[in-house]
């Protein structure tokens, strides 16, 4: 089975910055991010960051009416450069 089948929802492709914020324990890290994909049940960003599977990042932009928190899912080097994740929105 291809990727594209398995997924619930269609992905639409963009390149849009975004401010993301993860919380870990007591301490906050804001950081920028870039969004390479979203649909209606996650996002896919780009980042210098590292990011573990079952961080919560709220993300900030004009794409959303108010911050944003979704959960990682997945994450893996990019290019050798950055980071990419695959990030899941709560239900």
């Amino acid at each position: 089975m291809e990727l594209s089948e398995r997924r619930r929802h269609k992905r639409k492709y963009l390149a849009n910055a975004m401010e993301c914020e993860l919380k870990e324990l007591q301490q906050k890290e804001i950081f920028d991010c870039v969004a390479a994909n979203i649909s209606q049940s996650g996002i896919c960003l780009i980042t210098t960051n590292p990011l573990q599977n079952g961080q919560k990042v709220t993300m900030k932009n004009h794409i959303f009416p108010s911050p944003r928190t979704a959960t990682v899912r997945w994450s893996e080097d990019y290019k050798s450069l950055y980071f990419r994740a695959g990030l899941e929105f709560a239900s």
